[in-house]
């Protein structure tokens, strides 16, 4: 995977903490744990903004664990616009392989809670938090953490768009793809 790192970068940290999830609002992208983490936080001055469509197994979810500091926005074709508004990005997928969203996260500078299902991108301690799939407490636990310590979220803010920036772009995913290709035709020969 690649990321478009003129497209996707960092903006200006708002006032309030900020937590974004980006994907269909689907159970398998873990959004059903993030709400019932968000919902028993209660945290001050902060808010959830949900990027992507909203899916029928969803509904319940929300209807459950709805507070007034979340925000469904739909799906949005300028997702960079609410990336670059955010404060830490959360995708706890229980399956997924590598999520592109996760690249542009990263991209933008900011934090992911997430998990190693959603591929390898962030290491845990440096660009973000690793948590378990349907761990509720490690996500609301990331959350709290990163919510109470801004000084971490610029850290690996910045550790994630530097890991993207030299690892993630679509030129270094062009030369793996191509030298992929060149073993490969190295066997067949």
């Amino acid at each position: 995977r690649g990321v478009d790192i003129d497209r996707f970068k960092p903006g200006t940290r708002p006032a309030r903490f900020r937590a974004i999830f980006s994907g269909a609002l689907i159970e398998r992208k873990g959004v059903h744990h993030l709400l019932e983490a968000w919902h028993r936080l209660n945290l001050k001055d902060a808010e959830l903004w949900l990027v992507g469509s909203i899916h029928e197994e969803a509904k319940p979810h929300l209807k459950t664990f709805w507070r007034d500091n979340i925000r469904t926005i739909g799906f949005a074709r300028d997702l960079e616009d609410y990336l670059s508004q955010s404060s830490v990005y959360v995708f706890p997928s229980q399956w997924e392989g590598s999520a592109k969203t996760v690249y542009e996260a990263a991209a933008s500078g900011l934090p992911s809670i997430t998990t190693r299902e959603a591929g390898d991108v962030i290491r845990d301690g440096i660009e973000g938090i690793i948590v378990q799939p349907g761990d509720v407490d490690a996500i609301a636990a990331a959350l709290e953490h990163l919510y109470r310590h801004p000084e971490i979220v610029e850290q690996m803010g910045a550790a994630a768009r530097k890991r993207v920036v030299e690892n993630f772009t679509w030129d270094h995913y062009r030369t793996r793809l191509l030298d992929a290709y060149s073993a490969a035709m190295q066997k067949v020969r």
